[in-house]
């Protein structure tokens, strides 16, 4: 029984943990929906297979989210009209090439490898949203119904 309460106490601990983060990653969506009118995220991140995606990753890397912060986000641009593609490719950049994550990978890692490191994210990024605007299926936005909200 130990084990369990253990378990259950740990959990815990690393929702603590995450709950931070994932509210900024609301706040984010919140301003994101708030200032970008969805009209302008369907012409800029919803028509066409590429420029949609580069997009898209290049937005997402200076924006300082975790992976568990970015999630709503994307589901935000999802939800005003930006494709399958771009809302993948947001999903990928962001996390991996954020401006607090290029400040550690200098502290850490030398200045070759901070410069490598977004540029990798970014291409990642960019071919996993080409791949999936051009061979995934699409997928519609959910609903307000379909969210809870």
């Amino acid at each position: 029984m130990n084990i369990v309460y253990e378990i259950l106490k740990e959990s815990w601990t690393i929702y603590l943990d995450v709950s931070v983060y994932m509210l900024f990653g609301f706040l984010i969506a919140g301003i994101l929906y708030v200032f970008f009118k969805a009209d302008k995220i369907k012409r800029y991140l919803g028509t066409g297979r590429i420029k949609p995606v580069f997009l898209a990753a290049l937005f997402g890397i200076p924006i300082p989210l975790c992976s568990c912060g970015v999630v709503p986000v994307a589901i935000g641009l999802k939800k005003q009209g930006a494709n399958d593609g771009a809302a993948l490719a947001f999903m990928i950049a962001t996390p991996e090439s954020g401006v607090d994550s290029i400040a550690v990978s200098y502290a850490m890692l030398d200045p070759v490898l901070t410069i490598i490191r977004p540029v990798a994210g970014f291409f990642t990024a960019v071919c996993t949203g080409i791949a999936q605007n051009f061979w995934g299926k699409a997928t519609p936005a959910p609903s307000i119904k379909e969210t809870g909200g």
